[in-house]
């Protein structure tokens, strides 16, 4: 197991958007993830690969190819989270991202950094997660060491208990 940095790419056509929410996350999460930025979706897509954990998409600079995009994304690594950032209200936009196997849906209001934030906590927090993408293990390897260290503390609880 190798310890590696996580890759999150922001891909946004607004640089001053793209630059504002980089130093954002950059602030909260630089000693997590190497965040790279990207104003265009070929450069983008030409770095997407099996070390990307994260990539934060804007829905409305890709219209209904966004969620093409979310696909070729996919189809290059499958592990890698996918956030939308959208304008687009419409529910069924957002089902049809979720279809698409998008980890998120986020509108851009207000507070949608701070939903940002706490989803991107809860991808590098959740163990299984933070074991796949820090350490390249499998899933099933991930899963089972979690388990393992559950079952040992209750164990652990259950011998104190009984003495």
């Amino acid at each position: 197991m190798t310890n590696q940095t996580l890759n999150l790419f922001i891909v946004e056509d607004n640089p001053e958007s793209a630059l504002k929410l980089h130093q954002f996350l950059d602030t909260r999460f630089g000693t997590v993830f190497n965040i790279s930025t990207f104003t265009d979706a070929v450069t983008a897509m030409s770095k997407v690969d099996e070390n990307t954990s994260v990539v934060v998409l804007d829905y409305d600079y890709f219209g209904d190819e966004g969620n093409k995009i979310v696909d070729l994304i996919k189809i290059i690594n499958k592990k890698t989270k996918v956030i939308i950032l959208s304008n687009n209200e419409e529910i069924f936009t957002a089902i049809d991202s979720y279809k698409n196997d998008v980890d998120n849906y986020l509108l851009k209001e207000k507070g949608v950094k701070k939903k940002l934030s706490m989803t991107l906590f809860e991808i590098v927090t959740y163990p299984a997660n933070y074991l796949q993408m820090k350490y390249s293990v499998s899933e099933f390897f991930a899963y089972l060491i979690f388990l393992f260290v559950v079952v040992g503390i209750l164990v652990t609880i259950g011998f104190i208990s009984i003495y």
